[in-house]
Formats: C-alpha cells, sequence, structure tokens
C-alpha cells in the first residue's frame, strides 16, 4: 500500500538526506532518493553542481517511486549558488506540473530563507508549494533541524486535513515555516 506522502530529496553531502529522512518518519511517509548518473562528489561534483544550477541544467534523473501517485510530494534538496540544485530542477520538470500537492525543503550553509530558491521550485513545478521550510547544514548535522522539522510535519498534516486539497480543486495557500526558529514562533505563516 502506498503512503499518502513521499518524501524525496537530492543530497550531495549527505544533510539534505538526514533531513528528509527524519521528516519522512514524522510524517509516516514513503522516501525515494532523486539519483543522477553524474557524480556531484568532491570538490570537482561542487563545482559541476554549482555550474549546472546557475546555468539551469537539468541532468538526467531516477527515482523509485511514482510521485504522481501521492497526494502530498515533499521535495528537499541543498541550495547551490542560490538555486536548488540542478537534479530537482529535472524532477520538477517531469513531475511537478502533475503533483496533486507540493511541499519543499532546502539546506544551506546559513540557512537563511531562500524565497529565490522557493520562487524557482513554483515555477519549475507549475504551482506554488503547499509550505517551505529553509535549513541550515550545521542545524541538520548537530540535530537541532528536529524542532523545525517537528512543526513542518505539522504543516503538513494539517495541509493534508483541508477539505479544498482533499478535494483537488483548488491548492490552499502557501505556508511558510523558516528554520532556524525559537520555538514560540513554530506556527506557519502565510507564503509571501
Amino acid at each position: 500500500m502506498v503512503a499518502e506522502i513521499l518524501v524525496t530529496w537530492f543530497s550531495r553531502s549527505g544533510s539534505t538526506e538526514k533531513a528528509a529522512r527524519a521528516l519522512a518518519q514524522r510524517l509516516g511517509a514513503d522516501v525515494a532518493p532523486i539519483v543522477t548518473p553524474v557524480p556531484y562528489r568532491g570538490m570537482r561534483g561542487f563545482a559541476r553542481g554549482l555550474w549546472d544550477s546557475v546555468r539551469h541544467r537539468r541532468p538526467q534523473i531516477a527515482i523509485a517511486a511514482d510521485p504522481t501517485q501521492y497526494r502530498l510530494v515533499v521535495v528537499g534538496c541543498p541550495v547551490w549558488a542560490g538555486r536548488p540544485a540542478a537534479p530537482l530542477h529535472t524532477f520538477l520538470r517531469r513531475y511537478g506540473p502533475r503533483l496533486r500537492g507540493l511541499a519543499a525543503f532546502c539546506v544551506s550553509g546559513s540557512g537563511a530563507a531562500y524565497d529565490g530558491v522557493f520562487a524557482e521550485i513554483a515555477d519549475l513545478a507549475g504551482h506554488r508549494p503547499l509550505a517551505t521550510l529553509s535549513l541550515a547544514e550545521r542545524e541538520v548535522t548537530s540535530g537541532e533541524a528536529a524542532t523545525s522539522l517537528t512543526a513542518f510535519a505539522g504543516v503538513l498534516r494539517e495541509a493534508l486535513d483541508l477539505t479544498v486539497f482533499k478535494t483537488g480543486l483548488d491548492r490552499p495557500a502557501g505556508w511558510r515555516v523558516d528554520g532556524p526558529m525559537p520555538p514560540e514562533r513554530h506556527e506557519p505563516h502565510p507564503a509571501p
């Protein structure tokens, strides 16, 4: 039986994968990494990744699940040169317009709320994500991102419960959970 939610990601260093798996556990979601035959490991891979993202290249990808079979697909990616990682471009162009629900998170060195990354994700997918989350790599590797991931999972569960989302008649307005946030601010607020 297929879960209602799929968490998928591309990860060069493993930080995005760690966040994705932790989020999937909180959601009881299926997981399926986005893999590419293009090597992005090491310094050469890092440089190739930056170049591919800046040039909006779409490398070949593979994923072991059909994202169109889920009510909600959560995509995760690192931020490369202020943009989503290049493999996410391919994924969103291929599947984005056919996804019933989309949410996104990114992992960066700073953890800043990269509005441009989420705007580009919306453009590539053909619609805005229901919710977004920005995480710092150091938070993910240290485990400090747990509170933000739990809050994000709560927002996503709430989105699944919305009648409008269940019927598929319309997509609810986007929600945004920016990390890092103090615990008292972990309330969803409308995306800009």
